[in-house]
């Protein structure tokens, strides 16, 4: 049943004075399930700022509201800040109705109680979604998240500095490189999934404290061989752009991007496996536009528009019945096999430590 016909139902269970209104407002080509009182559906949903969000309103935004009649209204920024907004709602007229999150704000997300479990029944192309991508955006038996895309953190370098191509995480560590490298705290995600990486690399895990002083003796070595610490996607382009850093834990589609570009940028994804850096979107607790967000969703999990979106950031999209061009099969790294070989993030572990372990990081580096 679709959400209109859902949402008449609804009414025709309460007063009949409701059902002539629905009646009356269906007459009139209008149904209101927005929760706007003003006749007209409309949904705020969050995305990226810069390149990220403009091909995110042309691949979904536009044809949904061509084909439902439903406004969208976008909002650009970073997942932390639309995090503090959830939060200061508490679960009551949240700011938005569909949210992007990295791994790392999903979680705290969960924690705070601001996302709804999702009614998969209500997506129609949820069996479509890679098994492994759901299973990361779910918590506590409950899944909330829908995949949009995942990228692969490894090691983005300056092509016209760095002839001979880095193969591992360890090679960030030569001496060739010292002064040149541009390292990411760990309150960003990119520089705590490097982390994980050092932890993981030698058979290590995030929640045994032998394993993470060990990551942390390692990155000792880098001490002195820093020239930037960059803490957003922005600050990583510059310091890339600029000269002032040759190599730097990064994701694979920001990498393609740049070198699409122009830019002299080469990427390599290490053999010990790189780290897996997932957006999915979730719907906030309370949103009074359930309806048109779940209409939404299924515009954002479909094969058609996940395809445009994915070969257009150069990130595999979630969706595993897209037919990806030759050429991104060619550069990115996807599929079950890729996901399943992933290190991926143990928040559970990070959370409660989080605080310390950038306090000495900073030990170290500042």
């Amino acid at each position: 049943m679709n959400p209109a016909a859902r949402h008449r139902a609804m009414l025709a269970a309460g007063a009949a004075s409701a059902v002539l209104a629905l009646l009356t407002s269906t007459a009139c080509g209008a149904i209101d399930t927005g929760g706007s009182g003003s006749g007209e559906r409309e949904i705020t949903v969050t995305a990226f700022a810069g390149p990220w969000g403009e091909l995110f309103e042309e691949s979904f935004v536009e044809p949904f509201e061509q084909e439902t009649g439903i406004t969208v209204n976008v909002v650009t920024g970073t997942d932390a800040d639309w995090l503090t907004k959830l939060r200061a709602a508490n679960g009551s007229n949240p700011p938005f109705d569909v949210v992007a999150l990295t791994s790392q704000t999903f979680n705290q997300a969960v924690t705070n109680d601001v996302l709804e479990p999702l009614d998969t029944d209500r997506i129609e192309n949820w069996s479509q979604l890679n098994s492994v991508l759901v299973d990361q955006s779910a918590a506590d038996g409950e899944y909330y998240g829908a995949p949009l895309t995942t990228g692969s953190n490894g090691l983005l370098y300056r092509t016209d500095e760095i002839t001979d191509p880095p193969a591992d995480w360890t090679d960030i560590f030569d001496e060739e490189y010292c002064g040149h490298v541009a390292l990411p705290p760990l309150t960003y995600n990119a520089g705590l999934e490097f982390f994980s990486a050092l932890v993981a690399q030698d058979g290590g895990e995030l929640s045994n404290p032998d394993d993470v002083d060990r990551a942390f003796d390692r990155l000792e070595e880098l001490k002195g061989c820093v020239s930037a610490y960059p803490a957003d996607a922005g600050s990583v382009s510059t310091v890339l752009q600029n000269g002032d850093a040759w190599i730097v834990p990064f994701w694979d589609g920001r990498a393609f991007a740049m070198e699409a570009e122009g830019e002299p940028i080469g990427f390599t994804y290490p053999e010990s496996g790189a780290v897996g850096a997932l957006t999915s979107y979730y719907i906030p607790a309370g949103t009074p536009n359930a309806d048109a967000a779940y209409e939404f969703l299924n515009y954002l999990t479909a094969a058609e528009y996940q395809k445009t979106f994915g070969e257009g950031t150069f990130y595999a999209a979630g969706n595993d019945t897209i037919e990806y061009s030759p050429e991104f099969d060619a550069k990115v790294e996807h599929g079950e096999d890729v996901y399943q070989d992933f290190t991926w993030v143990d928040y559970a572990a990070v959370t409660p430590n989080l605080n310390e372990w950038q306090q000495r990081w900073n030990e170290i580096f500042r």
